[in-house]
């Protein structure tokens, strides 16, 4: 059974997939933090570093982007042998007009990395109109099957097309399979289109994450429930998968008070998602922690002594370990290195019986992960597709009070946690609301000019009042409700 649990009522988006009454992912958005990650910009060459074979790139918000030689469609569609030595300088000018989409989000000291090889991303296949070649996932394994699509992309490849055969293509029909290539071709003509109409550094298109996310997985599990607590996100989906005769999905309308994650209990899966200790069912644990460089597990027999010798004690632990990390990995959504420390095991078969008990967890990913194999001190060293910030980090961060040693919720979070404890409607009743929180808080839930503020109190019928504390970590507590006059009387500053 399949559940697809969507949060759409406030500015942070939430889903959550649930399947055989487990969540397997958990999947949040705020609007305060966005991932750039597949944006389409037009920009301005700003600078040319040919020592570095790269361009700095201004694509009109935050710092200027890093543009490669290698990421130019005139470099890759050069047919000279020794183009590797050409200069960046040869295909881009100081001044220059481009349009260019975010490989990788900018961070405090550097600003987004960028290509101006675009990818459009459908269901079947990722379209890259100046990609130039064809690709098959390498999660299509079986070679009859490769060979197979590898020619059906060729009969329709045009020009200096690219496609990526995703997974997805293998599992339907050839029509299928043009019939969203038309539609991601006439999406990048309107692309192309859009950058002749803007005149300065801008961005042109956006990639609708969440609702593209949400729709993946309505493709990707076929049947099941959704549970929306809004009517405006159940209408998209239900129109972006009218053709879709492969699926079924019955939509079920949140109507309680109680908020919608709170409901389902997956607020109790994100706290323990949060902690460094996950206990495993026979007393064992793992321990989870993320470093500068990368994320670190270690296992432990913690209370588990097994009735038999150790070795078969270690290798126990160390298979019920290797299924819930590769678990943990997915919902935490850790991307980059990650080495996990397994108890030693003298056994080879052992050892590779532990490696295939995570390679079949991670497996059960889109995102390409692969495990490079053990260490001689029996760590295990995986790396896994990054391309936006895991779900600790983006609802956390370091805390202000022992300087970044731990770990509190940030601004962002808190704020949405008040609007959705407001959208809740225990205050209904009354006029007005007294709210105790700190100064960042209160800037992230107001808006620039108050316009979340101003949207939330129409929406809500209620006057919302504030009174700042002083508190080292962000928070907010509701104090009092009723008439306007008795917050009012009762408030200390606005």
């Amino acid at each position: 059974m399949n559940e697809i649990v969507i949060d759409f009522k406030s500015r942070e988006k939430r889903f959550a997939v649930i399947e055989n009454q487990k969540v397997t992912k958990i999947n949040i958005h705020q609007p305060t933090d966005q991932s750039k990650v597949g944006n389409i910009y037009l920009g301005r060459v700003v600078d040319v570093k040919v020592g570095m074979n790269a361009a700095f790139i201004d694509i009109g918000e935050g710092k200027n982007g890093y543009l490669h030689r290698d990421q130019l469609p005139l470099y890759i569609q050069n047919s000279d042998a020794d183009k590797e030595k050409f200069p960046i300088s040869k295909f881009i000018q100081e001044g220059q007009k481009i349009v260019v989409q975010v490989k990788k989000d900018e961070t405090d000291i550097k600003g987004p990395l960028l290509t101006a090889i675009i990818e459009l991303a459908g269901e079947s296949l990722i379209y890259i109109p100046d990609g130039d070649y064809i690709a098959i996932s390498k999660k299509v394994d079986q070679a009859p099957v490769r060979e197979k699509w590898q020619s059906i992309a060729s009969k329709y490849k045009t020009g200096h097309e690219g496609f990526i055969i995703r997974t997805d293509a293998v599992k339907g029909r050839e029509d299928d399979f043009l019939k969203e290539l038309e539609l991601l071709r006439e999406k990048y003509r309107e692309i192309i289109q859009l950058s002749k109409d803007v005149s300065h550094s801008s961005l042109i298109w956006e990639k609708p994450i969440f609702v593209e996310e949400v729709v993946h997985e309505l493709i990707k599990l076929k049947t099941g429930t959704v549970i929306v607590n809004d009517n405006e996100i159940k209408s998209t989906l239900q129109k972006k998968t009218k053709d879709r005769k492969d699926i079924t999905w019955n939509y079920v309308f949140h109507r309680q008070k109680q908020d919608i994650f709170s409901a389902y209990h997956i607020d109790e899966v994100i706290e323990n998602a949060l902690k460094k200790i996950v206990w495993l069912s026979n007393g064992s644990y793992i321990v989870i922690e993320k470093t500068e460089a990368m994320i670190v597990i270690d296992v432990n027999t913690g209370k588990f002594t097994g009735r038999q010798n150790l070795q078969d004690t270690v290798y126990k632990t160390n298979l019920l370990a290797a299924e819930e990390i590769g678990k943990q990995i997915l919902l935490r959504d850790y991307g980059g290195i990650i080495l996990v420390d397994f108890i030693d095991m003298k056994s080879k078969t052992q050892q590779q019986e532990v490696k295939n008990r995570l390679q079949k967890e991670l497996d059960k990913d889109e995102k390409y992960s692969r495990i490079v194999g053990f260490t001689e001190l029996g760590i295990a060293q995986i790396t896994r597709k990054k391309t936006k910030k895991s779900l600790p980090e983006t609802i956390q961060m370091p805390c202000p009070v022992c300087h970044g040693k731990g770990m509190v919720y940030s601004p962002e979070t808190i704020a949405f946690r008040l609007e959705r404890e407001l959208w809740e409607g225990q205050f209904s009743n009354h006029e007005a609301v007294l709210i105790e929180l700190t100064e960042n808080v209160k800037t992230i839930f107001c808006g620039t000019q108050n316009v979340h503020l101003k949207r939330l109190e129409k929406l809500l019928h209620i006057k919302i009042n504030f009174s700042i504390i002083d508190n080292p970590v962000p928070v907010y507590f509701i104090r009092q409700y009723g008439t306007k006059e008795e917050v009012f009387r009762d408030r200390l500053d606005y």
